[in-house]
Formats: structure tokens, C-alpha cells, sequence
């Protein structure tokens, strides 16, 4: 493998791990799996407001115009 393609595959790897970890913890706190005591709220609406735009991020990464075609 060259490095190119190391590189790809640690940057699909990654971006499927944070993607499919931020579903299930949002999935299980919908579903009411997890519950968040009161004096922890704003900590975690602030926690969740940061991975969401992490998802925003990696998506603008996977979608953006200007990377060049393999």
C-alpha cells in the first residue's frame, strides 16, 4: 500500500468511527438509554453542539469541490 492510500483509509476509518459513535450516543439518548442529570445540562448541550459541528466538519470534508479526483 502506498502511503496515499493509508492515508484514505485511516481518513474513511476515522470519519466512520466519529460519525457512527455520534449517531449511537445521540440514538441512545433519544431513545432514553442514557439520562443526564439536571446540573450536568449545560455541559452536555455545549458537548453536543461541538461533536454536531464535528459531523458538519467531516462532511464538508468528504463533499467539498476543490479536493482533487484520485
Amino acid at each position: 500500500m502506498t502511503s496515499d492510500r493509508i492515508v484514505a483509509a485511516a481518513q474513511v476509518l476515522l470519519s466512520a468511527i466519529f460519525i457512527g459513535g455520534y449517531f449511537a450516543m445521540l440514538g441512545a439518548f433519544m431513545a432514553g438509554y442514557v439520562k443526564v442529570p439536571l446540573e450536568y445540562k449545560d455541559a452536555f448541550t455545549a458537548i453536543l453542539g461541538v461533536l454536531t459541528a464535528g459531523v458538519g466538519t467531516i462532511l464538508s470534508f468528504w463533499y467539498a469541490r476543490s479536493r482533487p479526483s484520485p
